[in-house]
């Protein structure tokens, strides 16, 4: 049910036949036929406000000027503001330049700067075209979208707030920027949980990370999932992360982010490469803190020099970038062409790109060498 509350003006087209006066009578013109024309009803400072079965309020909608369609069916309003409702308590605020209610109360439409805020996680989602479905706890966003908290900020081509999940759901061409930590992203679908704090999103995206302004990484992967309070980025599918500081990049298949240590943890297969030093190390699990500059290696841990050829292999790897200086533990093997020599051992400590790694043994396992002269 839908209630009206407004002054009321109505304005009628009627054909003016002539008027009575003292004055000299005037021939009358040739009569013309009348063109029937539907009464249009104005309103002034109305408020509209639709209920359900149990009285309680969908929403409210107060304007200062509107006009009603010929069947009554819709007002077109101006300078509007009004609340949206759930379960009986306000959960969105919304203003806009013009606006169109359904005598159904299916559908409010919004139309013009129009901004909500809301009530419950201090959210403010604008655009220039809003859809209001009560019935569906649904409000669709549409043209220059932006949503933001404090510190997230969300840009896109249209967003759709279920406000019974507290979720919103982004797609086109998007833009999120972090403040805490620094961040930027741009994907084409973006699932926000407003409440829970997480954004989620199933497509391809790039992820700049920043100290202040200077950019210390760049990422892509297929997908992501952040948990905003915790400042975690989980990251899947082809994932490329290319550091500044220290000058590597890492690829993988899925990666965690702790943004607030600065480490990149990865539970599947991955590979890291720094080009300058010419070496490439791969393993099944590993993980690059980048505060210390460390990289740690774990399962069937592997590097390779191609310059001079050599390379080395063990249960775990311990990479110091900046000195390049490495600590291999468990099954070590270290083998070099040029000569060709094969170390085996427990321990391995060294440089691999200028080959000078010393392998030695523990009580259980003795070192053993294997030398082929030319």
């Amino acid at each position: 049910m839908i209630k009206i509350y407004r002054c009321v003006r109505i304005v009628l087209t009627i054909a003016l036949l002539g008027i009575g006066s003292c004055s000299a009578p005037v021939k009358p013109e040739p009569t013309k036929t009348p063109i029937a024309s539907a009464p249009q009803l104005e309103l002034a400072n109305l408020s509209f406000e639709q209920v359900n079965k149990q009285g309680q309020p969908l929403w409210k909608v107060r304007a200062q000027r509107g006009v009603y369609s010929p069947d009554r069916q819709r007002a077109k309003v101006t300078n509007l503001d009004g609340d949206l409702y759930q379960d009986g308590r306000i959960v969105m605020h919304v203003t806009a330049k013009t606006g169109e209610v359904e005598q159904a109360g299916e559908k409010v439409f919004l139309r013009g700067d129009v901004v909500t805020t809301e009530t419950r996680n201090n959210l403010t989602v604008s655009g220039q075209e809003v859809e209001w479905q009560p019935k569906a706890d649904l409000l669709i966003i549409r043209d220059r979208v932006r949503a933001e908290q404090p510190k997230f900020q969300v840009n896109a081509t249209e967003g759709r707030y279920s406000t019974r999940k507290q979720q919103l759901d982004l797609t086109g061409k998007i833009t999120a920027v972090a403040s805490d930590p620094r961040l930027a992203m741009q994907t084409t679908h973006l699932i926000w949980q407003v409440k829970a704090r997480r954004a989620i999103g199933d497509r391809p995206t790039q992820i700049q990370r920043y100290q202040g302004d200077r950019l210390t990484a760049t990422v892509t992967a297929n997908g992501f999932a952040s948990q905003l309070d915790r400042q975690i980025i989980n990251l899947q599918g082809k994932v490329q992360l290319n550091a500044v500081d220290p000058l590597i990049q890492v690829n993988g298949e899925s990666f965690a982010w702790n943004l607030n240590r600065e480490v990149v943890t990865a539970d599947r297969p991955l590979t890291m490469v720094h080009q300058q030093q010419a070496v490439t190390f791969t393993a099944n699990a590993g993980e690059l803190d980048l505060q210390a500059s460390t990289a740690t290696l774990a399962g069937n841990a592997r590097g390779v020099a191609t310059r001079n050829r050599a390379n080395i292999s063990a249960d775990r790897l311990i990479w110091q970038i900046p000195s390049q200086q490495l600590i291999g533990t468990g099954n070590v093997v270290y083998q070099q062409i040029d000569p060709l020599i094969k170390f085996t051992g427990a321990r391995g400590v060294g440089k691999l790109q200028d080959r000078s790694i010393v392998v030695s043994s523990d009580s259980k396992q003795r070192v053993e060498t294997e030398f082929v002269p030319n």
